[in-house]
């Protein structure tokens, strides 16, 4: 089974990281499903909060998605940097002051 990512490409920002990396990161196996889609038959309301993976058998969500992508991307320095007890701590804030304070009010692509 592939490693999935699924994101929201109606939000502004979660569409800019995604086309940033998705040539790189779909040559690592990653496959990205676009939640907005129409082809999407899974319960949006479940994945627009954080992004959500699939990774090695394993759901994951919210910033551990981000650093399996660019883990499997190699970038392992970066992302073990990410994962130190004082930094994974901001990084983990600052996901989650984005994901939950900002992105709601930002506006949606059409």
């Amino acid at each position: 089974m592939a490693d999935k990512v699924y994101y929201d490409n109606d939000c502004y920002v979660c569409s800019l990281e995604i086309s940033t990396i998705r040539e790189r990161a779909e040559a690592c196996g990653i496959e990205f499903i676009d939640i907005s889609s129409d082809e999407f038959d899974g319960n949006v309301e479940e994945f627009e909060k954080e992004m959500i993976g699939w990774f090695d058998q394993k759901a994951t969500k919210g910033p551990e998605t981000f650093r399996l992508i660019y883990e499997k991307m190699g970038f392992s320095k970066a992302v073990y940097f990410s994962r130190l007890p004082v930094i994974r701590s901001l990084f983990n804030t600052g996901y989650y002051v984005f994901a939950y304070g900002i992105r709601p009010y930002l506006p949606r692509r059409k």
